[in-house]
């Protein structure tokens, strides 16, 4: 696995915007982790969800590396409040995707048309985009610099892993779980006209006397 160091409190500023919320893959020892940060007693403390607790690191290795398909980092001024998930091609990745990883992940787009490779946006709504293609996100604690200037931390797809079917159900599960209950459907979304936002919601609205 490689390995780099992240840039000082990059965990902590992630976390103070949502990195909790995010499941996060990771190892320790002969041990591999799957879980949450949470915060206690001021420290940032890793909550081991028990999954993966009979998989040996080697059995993920591909996930460090060519399992990589973007990055969650903190951009700021944007329509989104979450932290932002950013497609690979905004990513200086160590390790080339081959040209099939990158023809798949450009064929993976959202009903915008914004493919996955090169996708800006709500780190749920790029999370979901992967679910959406059979992908399987997860963070990994491998700190990469991003065209935007900021660094964050490697999103890899878990299905590289070497693991049964049922540790990869266990994980979608837990995926979809985190991500659908932060996904809310605006009038942007769906792209809702005026006429029929104006039927939908008519009786919500307050009418002029």
């Amino acid at each position: 696995m490689m390995n780099k160091s992240p840039p000082k409190n990059l965990y902590r500023n992630l976390f103070l915007r949502g990195l909790g919320e995010l499941l996060v893959m990771r190892s320790k020892d002969d041990a591999l982790l799957l879980g949450n940060l949470v915060m206690e007693k001021g420290k940032l403390v890793f909550k081991d969800r028990g999954v993966l607790k009979d998989i040996l690191p080697a059995r993920v290795a591909p996930c460090w590396d060519i399992g990589i398909v973007g990055v969650v980092c903190d951009l700021q001024g944007n329509d989104w409040d979450s932290l932002t998930f950013l497609g690979a091609d905004h990513c200086h990745i160590l390790v080339d995707l081959s040209s099939t990883r990158r023809d798949l992940l450009r064929g993976i787009a959202d009903r915008n048309d914004e493919s996955a490779i090169v996708f800006k946006g709500s780190v749920y709504r790029g999370f979901q985009l992967l679910l959406d293609a059979n992908l399987l996100p997860l963070v990994v604690p491998l700190p990469i610099d991003t065209d935007e200037g900021v660094t964050g931390l490697a999103v890899t797809d878990f299905r590289f892993a070497s693991v049964s079917i049922d540790i990869v159900s266990k994980v979608n599960d837990l995926v979809r779980s985190s991500v659908e209950r932060h996904l809310t459907l605006t009038v942007e979304d769906h792209e809702i006209g005026e006429d029929e936002f104006e039927q939908l919601f008519s009786t919500y609205l307050k009418k002029d006397d």
